[in-house]
């Protein structure tokens, strides 16, 4: 904030006064009042029935494109969205294993619902302080019903493994026998790095939150 030709850090209850003078932003949607975005939203856009059409539906079709899937379902919550996924690849395969990093947010801010809620057996895999590797998938002694990699790595630097080798991992685990999910909550800040589309990120996949 210039005041008087001075560079000075915006006092904490000034800071939303202060966010109204930027003419930019560096993510959402600017700022705009809760009536202009209301006031976006096309007249014709029509409601969902306890999730089911409306805006509901128009966002779950534009998700699908977005990250070519054949379908795409939205769910409160991410949380929710991921334990469901690794249920349906558990009881499809009749395996109960599935394996993550050891700072995956399933296992680090779920309080274990996976295992309690869907009797999944979590297996974690690789370093805590670095990204897993070809090594520690071959080091997996049991089958697996998924493999869980988030993109990026948030609790670890938000790091991202080479592309190659990122290849490799999700050839060998469908090798395997077993699903490939991401933790695509931060997919977007992939796509820089990757010089890839989400869609392109996402086809790697079976399934995406």
């Amino acid at each position: 904030m210039d005041i008087g030709g001075t560079l000075r850090e915006p006092q904490p209850e000034n800071l939303d006064s202060f966010r109204w003078t930027c003419a930019r932003a560096l993510d959402g949607h600017g700022n705009r009042s809760a009536a202009e975005l209301l006031a976006a939203i096309p007249a014709d856009a029509g409601v969902d029935r306890y999730g089911a059409g409306g805006a509901v539906a128009a966002l779950e079709e534009k998700m699908r494109t977005v990250l070519g899937k054949p379908a795409a379902l939205f769910m409160p919550s991410g949380t929710m969205a991921q334990q469901i996924a690794l249920r349906i690849h558990a009881d499809r395969r009749g395996v109960r294993t599935v394996a993550f990093h050891p700072t995956a947010h399933l296992e680090l801010h779920e309080d274990k619902a996976y295992q309690r809620l869907h009797g999944l057996v979590g297996l974690k895999i690789g370093d805590p302080r670095g990204l897993i590797t070809i090594e520690d998938l071959r080091g997996v002694g049991e089958p697996l019903a998924a493999l869980l990699l988030e993109l990026p790595q948030r609790e670890i630097g938000g790091r991202l493994p080479p592309w190659s080798d990122l290849e490799e991992q999700v050839a060998f685990v469908r090798a395997q026998g077993a699903a490939l999910h991401l933790d695509g909550a931060r997919l977007w800040e992939c796509t820089p790095h990757y010089e890839r589309s989400p869609a392109a990120i996402a086809a790697l996949f079976d399934t995406v939150y």
